[in-house]
């Protein structure tokens, strides 16, 4: 918002007569206390006018816009951007509450809703009710230190007031080397909160952009909910220099940090810890503990700090659900939280405000915001070595998982995701080892040598595809069978590792996806335990999926809306009810996973259910290495010899990791244990799982777009890119892994699919899962004949059922215009028929166009110019359904 300065004004409660206005402040260098000055408005309503020094303000007619906004928020305030800045002030949703003023095009008047919180309740005090006595010691103390505060209180640094009181009464913060000439360092250690949301299909962060700060201050900054954990010891203890135990992630000093994250959102946000419980799931794997030695901040000039921080990520479980409104969810609007006992008529008062209250403006951003070193003071520099003078470095980023399986804002709910395997630090010693000698191995050197000398354990990869259809084999024991494929283990790498000189190599273990390493494993065991279910569909599968299991286990059955065990336990119970379970089998039947065996005697004859064995163990391969090239370092590079490959050429890396795959299936199997070993009509359907068919499967579903545009490329695949020896079966498979894999897609496996289960619209996925069958016909039939087979069986399927497959020349456009309209295919047909006929003959023709060369549809369902003339262009009817 470049350096505008803004103010804000609260109104004082529902019962007040009295109203609160903000008028824009101007633009300043450097952000100066705001002076609010009171007067009469016209017809003797009372506004306050927040006034900065030396700018001018101007008065706005704010009757029609507090009539509209009074009755539907609690805090009214007006931002102007400065003259050369055309930026927009809001934040990266489309929904924040706003209005452009009737002032300027550069100002703009925000309504939002207002929450009280306890922020810091008690601790908050009034600047003249600090014990003198002590602050005039403390101010001796600083001095005899070194440490000059005269320049304290102005020109935006905090007072020694509020360090006072940040040390004496919030106890955030300890001193050591305090009768130390020079060596004076303040220790504070906080708890930082990464709230995640999606909002409209794109996560996006909670941060707060603007502080209103009990001393007239604003501060413009990104901001995540953050708090100060609070010392046990007085910070008049003595303790010398920094010792080691202050740097530890775990401190005999502080407080609990795991309970510190409760407090945080409850006194910063006002969000209860059942509230939490309810709508929260932390990330486990996105924790961090990180120190920041020797800041200089701007907040105390000349105090230097330790910031030991422990960074922390929860995700908004259902974003669409009531009872988040009260951050600005769906939409992602802004909104703001008054701590204590903040209000700004107060700072009229000659006692002003209390230290430790203030007013925040929250919103949600797509970028990942931090907060910069000496978050609590502005922005800092710090250096890399501690009050003792050795080295030390500034950030220590490796991942600590202390405790990690108590560490759950769930209250009560089984863990969600899986710890890891038991042998997966040896083995992943070994491959660190491997990885420490200088050797260079095209196409992949770090590949390479964390693969050398695996193997897969087949046998036991055979045993999974016996024993899965035993009712006596559960989730438990196939989770431990997953150890039989060595490339797992790549998930589990480490970001550093000792390189053997006492130093530390760096590993880029970076995924592609923007996730962390340990969240694409979860995703993988997700996809695993997919598979597992939709084969056991007759035995647990069902319950699995659905609901996911217990402690124990054991599959959760669901039937009560108020199971406090799982997470929305209606859309699980709904998606019990609903979900189309025969579509799973008649895919898993059409891939080759499931085969009828039919048996006669003398007396009866009956077909059993068996397991293609082989056929299992290439899909289980598959999903043990589809992903592991999102990790960056193990992407393969183009060899002179195999150039062009997919538009790379000699030298280039291959960036797209499906592609980077293929690559190595095509060229290097070998580097892969758990595919090099498969029969080679199996190798032929995995890689076909890798291609780019540039299929978009919502096109199909609801016929917005011709044949040509769907299938034509996915055709040209096929035939180019396997030379036709693909067969139904082979895309069946390929459907199959799409499933499986979107179905593990959130990163917690023990919760069942909630990919699907939970937020993905039923009805769409039942007409996926009803479409495969007719896609697989891709391989033998033409794109037009698959379409056309698809739209007469969706006519006749259709709830309500609109009557006897039609012919003519409407026919194909009535039947696409079925599939497009959905639920409301009744009311869109009848207007169909209400159509003049002029127009009801160029929709028949523009939509019985197929855009594949020589192919029309049959000719008894479309003009008689689209199936003699084979013309162009076909058109798509781009979000078609809306």
């Amino acid at each position: 918002m470049g350096n505008a300065t803004s103010c804000a004004c609260s109104a004082e409660g529902p019962h007040s007569e009295r109203r609160s206005m903000l008028h824009a402040c101007g633009s300043t260098d450097e952000p100066a206390p705001t002076q609010p000055v009171q007067r009469r408005g016209d017809e003797g309503e009372e506004e306050i006018i927040c006034r900065s020094p030396g700018v001018s303000t101007k008065q706005v007619d704010s009757a029609e816009f507090f009539k509209e906004v009074s009755e539907r928020t609690a805090l009214v305030y007006i931002e102007r951007l400065p003259a050369n800045d055309a930026r927009s002030i809001a934040s990266t949703t489309d929904g924040l509450s706003s209005r452009q003023s009737d002032i300027s095009s550069r100002m703009r008047t925000k309504a939002m809703s207002m929450m009280q919180t306890t922020g810091l309740g008690v601790l908050a005090m009034l600047p003249g009710n600090l014990d003198k006595t002590r602050l005039a010691s403390f101010r001796e103390k600083l001095r005899l230190a070194g440490i000059d505060t005269t320049r304290w209180g102005i020109g935006g640094a905090k007072s020694i007031e509020h360090l006072f009181w940040e040390a004496y009464e919030q106890r955030g913060c300890i001193f050591t080397g305090i009768h130390l000439l020079g060596r004076l360092k303040r220790v504070t250690r906080l708890v930082k909160i990464r709230l995640v949301a999606e909002i409209y299909g794109v996560d996006h962060v909670l941060f707060s952009r603007m502080q209103f700060l009990h001393d007239g201050r604003t501060v413009e900054r990104k901001q995540v909910p953050l708090r100060k954990l609070q010392w046990n010891s007085r910070p008049d203890e003595e303790f010398g220099e920094c010792t080691e135990e202050l740097y530890d992630e775990v401190c005999p000093y502080v407080e609990n940090w795991q309970m510190g994250c409760r407090k945080t959102l409850e006194e910063r946000l006002g969000l209860t810890q059942a509230w939490q419980a309810k709508h929260l799931v932390e990330d486990l794997e996105a924790y961090r503990y990180t120190t920041e030695d020797d800041v200089r901040s701007a907040g105390y000039p000349g105090l230097t700090t330790l910031y030991c921080i422990h960074e922390v990520s929860f995700r908004v479980r259902d974003p669409a659900c009531a009872g988040v409104q009260v951050i600005g969810l769906p939409e992602g609007n802004e909104f703001a939280t008054a701590e204590g006992d903040f209000n700004f008529h107060s700072q009229q008062d000659d006692d002003g405000l209390a230290i430790g209250t203030q007013l925040n403006i929250w919103a949600w951003g797509r970028e990942s915001c931090t907060t910069p070193p000496g978050s609590g003071d502005g922005t800092g520099t710090h250096g890399s070595r501690t009050s003792g003078g050795s080295p030390r470095p500034s950030t220590i980023s490796r991942v600590s998982r202390k405790g990690r399986e108590s560490r759950i804002l769930r209250d009560g709910l089984p863990p969600r995701r899986v710890p890891q395997p038991a042998m997966a630090l040896k083995v992943t010693e070994k491959m660190e080892e491997r990885m420490r000698q200088d050797r260079l191995r095209p196409p992949s050197n770090m590949l390479w040598a964390s693969m050398e000398g695996m193997r897969t354990d087949w046998p036991r990869v055979k045993r999974i595809a016996a024993q899965i259809l035993d009712p006596k084999y559960t989730l438990h024991r196939f989770n431990a069978d997953l150890s039989a494929f060595p490339e797992l283990n790549l998930y589990l790498l480490d970001d550093r590792m000792d390189d053997g000189a006492g130093s530390e190599l760096m590993v880029n273990t970076k995924m592609s996806s923007g996730r962390s390493i340990g969240d694409e494993y979860q995703r993988t065991i997700g996809a695993f335990f997919a598979i597992y279910w939709m084969m056991r569909l007759d035995i647990d599968g069902k319950e699995g999926f659905t609901n996911g299991v217990d402690d124990h286990w054991k599959p959760l059955s669901i039937t009560d809306e108020d199971d406090i065990r799982v997470s929305q336990a209606d859309k699980r119970i709904n998606f019990m009810k609903n979900a189309q379970w025969d579509f799973f089998r008649t895919l898993l039947m059409n891939a080759g996973l499931l085969e009828e065996k039919k048996s006669s005697s003398f007396f009866k004859s009956a077909t059993k259910i068996q397991v293609n064995e082989q056929r299992l163990e290439s899909l289980l391969a598959l999903t043990a290495i589809h992903d592991i090239m999102k990790m960056n370092v193990l992407l393969p590079v183009v060899q002179k010899e195999h150039e062009p490959y997919r538009g790379y050429v000699a030298g280039d890396t291959i960036g797209d990791h499906d592609h980077a795959l293929s690559y190595i299936m095509e060229y290097y199997p070998e580097m892969l244990p758990s595919f090099r070993e498969l029969e080679p009509e199996e190798k032929r359907g995995v890689q076909l799982s890798q291609c780019n068919f540039c299929f978009n499967h919502g096109w199909f579903v609801q016929a917005e777009a011709p044949p040509g545009a769907i299938f034509t490329k996915f055709r040209e695949a096929l035939i180019r890119d396997h030379k036709s020896q693909m067969g139904q079966r082979d895309v069946a498979l390929y459907f199959v892994h799409w499933l499986t894999d979107l179905a593990g897609a959130e990163p917690s496996p023990l919760a069942g699919c909630d990919k699907f289960v939970t937020k993905f619209p039923l009805p769409v996925l039942n007409s996926f899962l009803r479409s495969f069958e007719f896609i697989e016909k891709i391989a033998s039939h033409t794109e037009t004949e698959v379409m056309e087979e698809y739209l007469k069986t969706r006519w006749m399927e259709n709830i309500p059922w609109p009557g006897p497959l039609p012919t003519g020349d409407a026919a194909i456009a009535r039947m696409r215009l079925l599939c497009m309209a959905q639920m409301n295919a009744p009311w869109v047909l009848r207007d169909w028929d209400e159509l003049v006929d002029q127009d009801k003959d160029v929709l028949s023709l523009e939509l019985s166009r197929t855009g594949c060369v020589g192919q029309s549809f049959s000719a008894n369902l479309v003009p008689r110019d689209a199936s003699s003339r084979l013309e162009g262009p076909a058109f798509l009817v781009y979000y078609g359904p809306a």
